[in-house]
């Protein structure tokens, strides 16, 4: 087989040919978006681990059952696919996300009434203490990632985003949020 590889393939479409000028690619503010959040995630999850003991999926799922459920309060208990779609994780990487939280005696799980196949959780008096202790130093670890990385790293419109500097910009964004659906929220 001949031809171009697919190194050269890629760099053609990003930079255009090997002689003319440089351009955009349309996956630019993308790939800068995916690499933002990977850093600032990498941030969190350390301090969160450093300050708490808790990864950044143990304190997302103690957030998400919380706002969702808890043992004391007489609430719905939450399906495992309804935590897998709330933290964008897999059914397997949350089963075994929420079997360490069980084990740890932070959450309840039972079979779902009418469907023995689902699995649904309720946060124990334990995972309710933990989500309260982990709910501030989560906040100001996004805080505090997103102020180190500083403005010139990244893209004006997302800096004011995160931040909510610009109430201007901050309506514009909040109806952009909205059509995003039900599950999204600010972050700071």
């Amino acid at each position: 087989m001949t031809g171009a590889s697919h190194r050269d393939v890629v760099r053609e479409v990003r930079t255009g040919p090997a002689d003319g000028p440089t351009r955009p690619c349309a996956t630019d503010p993308w790939d800068a978006l995916d690499r933002l959040h990977r850093r600032i995630q990498g941030m969190v999850e350390r301090r969160l681990r450093e300050e708490t003991g808790f990864g950044l999926s143990d304190v997302q799922a103690l957030q998400h059952l919380g706002r969702r459920s808890s043992a004391d309060a007489g609430a719905d208990p939450v399906r495992l696919g309804d935590v897998a779609d709330g933290l964008g994780l897999s059914q397997s990487a949350t089963s075994r996300l929420t079997a360490r939280l069980r084990r740890q005696g932070l959450i309840t799980s039972s079979a779902v009434d009418h469907d023995r196949r689902g699995v649904q959780m309720l946060l124990t008096p334990a995972g309710h203490a933990a989500m309260r202790r982990t709910a501030s130093r989560y906040e100001q670890a996004v805080r505090d990632a997103v102020r180190d990385l500083g403005s010139q790293e990244m893209d004006p419109l997302l800096w004011h985003f995160l931040t909510g500097e610009s109430d201007e910009l901050r309506g514009s964004v909040r109806g952009t949020v909205a059509v995003t659906g039900p599950r999204t929220q600010r972050l700071i």
